[in-house]
């Protein structure tokens, strides 16, 4: 096997990983602890701020992302039709459109409404007793939206791996 190909089902295969797990992890523990821990969920966020995180996983995912769409050219020769138009072929391509809508999802509004609903709670806190509550309810509005494209998100993530792993196998 050519080492391009070898080094582009590593990257590929690592950060989907990394990112369909981070995802997966968020989803299901990480997010509900930080919903019950009040005011420090806003520490916890900083700290992964301060890791990087919020750079590395886009990174994760576009590295998933471009090495896919790569493997893919390379192996469907030029995304030939004979192919595209195969059980494998097609199973590919549709766990690749499910990843890239997830990263999109994730990019366009969870990510947007995670940073939102951040500064809304820190003007809650800041703001004076009569303006506290109508600012925590645009927060949780604000919340809601962004765990509904997270849970849609992790979901697309997990199709898309379900699929990358099954792909070559069907007929």
């Amino acid at each position: 096997m050519p080492t391009e190909l070898l080094a582009l089902r590593l990257i590929h295969i690592v950060c989907g990983i990394f990112w369909a797990g981070s995802g997966l992890f968020t989803a299901l523990f990480l997010a509900p602890a930080l919903a019950s821990s009040g005011a420090n969920a806003g520490q916890v966020f900083a700290a992964l701020g301060r890791r990087k995180l919020f750079v590395v996983l886009p990174v994760a995912a576009l590295l998933t992302i471009g090495s896919g769409a790569r493997l893919m050219y390379l192996v469907s020769g030029g995304f030939g039709p004979t192919y595209m138009g195969s059980a494998s072929g097609q199973a590919f391509a549709s766990s690749g459109a499910c990843a890239v809508l997830a990263f999109l999802l994730s990019l366009l509004v969870g990510r947007p409404a995670a940073v939102r609903s951040a500064a809304l709670a820190a003007q809650a806190v800041a703001a004076p007793e009569d303006d506290r509550a109508a600012l925590a309810r645009r927060a949780a509005r604000v919340r809601r939206i962004g765990g509904i494209a997270s849970t849609v998100a992790v979901t697309l993530l997990m199709l898309a791996a379900a699929g990358m792993s099954v792909a070559r196998y069907v007929s």
